[in-house]
């Protein structure tokens, strides 16, 4: 084996030339980003370029270096030269595999090494570095090998071009998108061996039958058969969302509801659908009128009235959900403001202000809650993690609130409160997305708001009615001095109690407190019932996957899909695709196991599993029987219907064996 992997760098090492020079030319790119001026400074080590570039690389390289692997051995006599070398097939795919990823290794690696280091190195480039920051750059290193498999898989399927041949590209297409969404890191890992064994098995199972489906090991016919499902999984939901979009018509019925504060401190409800006029009513459901005209208010006219909310969440723990690890990892040292020598990051692994000098690029020291240091630690003090960073003004501890002052590198407390009533949330209240005019703060046992200097407006209770209620919402109105705060269920919890929990509302003012207490019924959203293309849409998916995705809609805090679309998928399956499979399979002779097999996968993968099951296997053709006249296979030795032997080629002349009746 070790002559043949030879072989493969020696046959590949002009495509691993081209593909280093390119790739070096992409990371020179990056490099001359971060070190041209200070304004080009502001990015962090591993930034969406970076992932980008590494990732289209890595999976276009390494699609074409699997593909060309295969090419190369195209021609008959090539293919049947390497198969007649004293070794097994599987030691060839092997030799095959451990080439191509030796060299994807080394044109995708060497430079991205190399570049890492000198970006890690202190002093090339203004920003926090730790090892896990590398974590999505690995994993976008790691996709070349899904593409890498798909590719060879591609070169080595007996299909058309034009038809089903690359669709085994679906499942690192799948896996692609997956990073983007999984919450953890190890579970994008897992997913990308997961790929990289299913495209690795099937293309084992092709270098066993010469890319054939007839006469692969099981698990090849296995994982071949779950590559195509899987991209045509993707063709079909492409073709269904197509054909919705010229099906689809807009639901005259349709109507959303909202609540919304006029300046006065009045609450009015707002009607609006397409193609209708707005209706706008008070609490108690009466017509709002316009004070000038007598008439029913106009939308646009009392719009003018409307106040902006300000919001605050307290967050159900400590913990931060960034919803996917890729941006939890892009956030691990964020931008926070920079002065005109200095660039600040808020580092999460110190909780503390990171400054880095734009000339040197080296680190100066850091900011907590006590002041600067010259070192990253500091006395210990440390901020509460924050949430979202790159519009905060402030930065607090569990009992205090402090402003940061990097021209003169302080820190200042504009709030502060003790340890038997932590603070749960904080929040700058902008207007206009400018100008900063108030913050607010929860503790344990009261809400206050405060103005920018810390001054405080006022205070009141915390009190929600249930654990649900988290989110409050504060509207300023006029004369200044008047507000109203809304508290509100969340929207999954709401949706769990069939929105009956009702928002609480509050008039407060500044020097006297809450003025006036009120309940409003929640508004549930509007809800269409599926229309034509959402059925049909339906109907083309695996009923498999309708089913999971109805059964965890509340882990992936998905609307719940209606059991009338679930139905549509299952129907589709039973009465079309598992008709149309057991017919074809009794046509061309399946036995029964076989039958009964893609039965059970037809109606677990509907229309994807049919398409799947027609693109993996092979349709021999069908002659006239010269004795049944029907139509019989003619890849079998006797007719299927009749038993009987296909006849003796016709005599040409040009035969050089006398019959064996015919020896002496």
């Amino acid at each position: 084996m070790k002559a043949l992997v030879f072989k493969e760098w020696r046959e590949n090492v002009k495509l691993a030339a081209l593909g280093l020079v390119i790739y070096t030319v992409l990371l020179v790119v990056q490099y001359w980003g971060y070190i041209q001026s200070p304004s080009n400074l502001w990015r962090p080590l591993v930034d969406d370029e970076l992932l980008m570039a590494t990732g289209w690389f890595g999976g276009i390289f390494g699609a074409v270096l699997g593909w060309l692997q295969i090419h190369n051995e195209r021609r008959p006599d090539l293919w049947a030269f390497l198969l007649h070398r004293p070794i097994t097939r599987t030691e060839i795919f092997l030799g095959k595999a451990v080439a191509g990823l030796g060299l994807y290794a080394v044109v995708a690696g060497v430079p991205l090494v190399c570049f890492v280091t000198w970006a890690a190195w202190p002093g090339h480039v203004a920003t926090p570095f730790e090892p896990a920051m590398l974590k999505s750059l690995t994993a976008m290193f790691l996709m070349g090998i899904l593409y890498y498999f798909a590719g060879m898989l591609t070169g080595l399927r007996q299909a058309r071009w034009y038809a089903s041949r690359a669709l085994g590209v679906g499942v690192a297409l799948i896996v692609t998108l997956s990073l983007l969404v999984l919450p953890t890191f190890w579970q994008a890992l897992l997913v990308i061996f997961i790929g990289a064994g299913m495209l690795a098995t099937a293309g084992w199972g092709g270098f066993q039958s010469h890319g054939y489906y007839r006469g692969q090991p099981a698990w090849g016919k296995a994982a071949l058969t779950g590559s195509v499902l899987v991209s045509c999984t993707i063709v079909v939901f492409l073709a269904g969302v197509t054909l919705a979009n010229f099906l689809g018509r807009p639901d005259r019925n349709m109507k959303w509801t909202r609540y919304q504060v006029t300046e006065d401190g009045a609450i009015v409800k707002v009607t609006e659908g397409p193609g209708k006029a707005s209706e706008i009513v008070d609490l108690e459901g009466k017509p709002v009128m316009d004070g000038a005209t007598g008439r029913k208010a106009e939308l646009s006219t009392l719009e003018r009235r409307f106040v902006e909310a300000d919001h605050i969440y307290v967050p159900r723990n400590d913990e931060l959900d960034f919803g996917s690890w890729m941006v939890a990892d892009q956030s691990l040292a964020v931008p926070w403001r920079a002065t005109s020598d200095t660039l600040w990051y808020y580092w999460r692994r110190y909780d503390r202000l990171v400054g880095y000098d734009i000339a040197t690029r080296r680190c100066i020291g850091s900011l907590g809650p006590q002041g600067f240091a010259r070192d990253l630690v500091g006395s210990g003090d440390r901020f509460s993690t924050p949430g979202r960073l790159a519009e905060a003004r402030t930065l607090r501890t569990a009992t205090a609130v402090y402003a940061v002052n990097l021209e003169q590198r302080e820190v200042k407390p504009l709030f502060t409160t003790t340890s038997d009533d932590p603070i749960l949330a904080v929040s700058e209240f902008m207007r206009h997305h400018q100008e900063w005019k108030h913050t607010g703060v929860v503790t344990k046992r009261f809400v206050h708001l405060l103005t920018v200097e810390g001054q405080p407006v006022w205070k009141t209770p915390y009190e929600p009615p249930s654990a649900a209620y988290r989110s409050m919402e504060i509207y300023c109105l006029k004369p200044p001095g008047q507000f109203m705060a809304w508290m509100a269920p969340d929207y999954e919890e709401n949706e769990r109690a069939e929105w009956k929990l009702p928002i609480h509302v509050s008039w407060l003012v500044g020097d006297q407190g809450v003025v006036k207490r009120a309940e409003v019924a929640s508004l549930p959203p509007y809800r269409s019932e599926p229309g034509l293309s959402e059925e049909l849409l339906a109907a083309a998916m695996p009923p498999a996957l309708v089913a999971t995705v109805h059964l965890m809609t509340e882990s992936f805090r998905l609307p719940r899909l209606p059991e009338r679309l679930l139905a549509f998928s299952w129907v589709s399956a039973v009465l079309v695709c598992v008709p149309i499979g057991w017919w074809l399979g009794r046509r061309y002779r399946f036995t029964l196991g076989a039958q009964a097999g893609w039965a059970v996968f037809h109606l677990l993968f509907g229309l994807p599993g049919l398409l799947a099951f027609l693109c993996v296997q092979e349709w021999p053709a069908r002659v006239p029987c010269p004795n049944c006249q029907r139509l019989r296979l003619v890849d079998r030795a006797q007719c299927e219907h009749c038993a009987t032997d296909f006849a003796p080629p016709e005599k040409t002349g040009t035969e050089v064996f006398a019959p064996l009746g015919a020896s002496g």
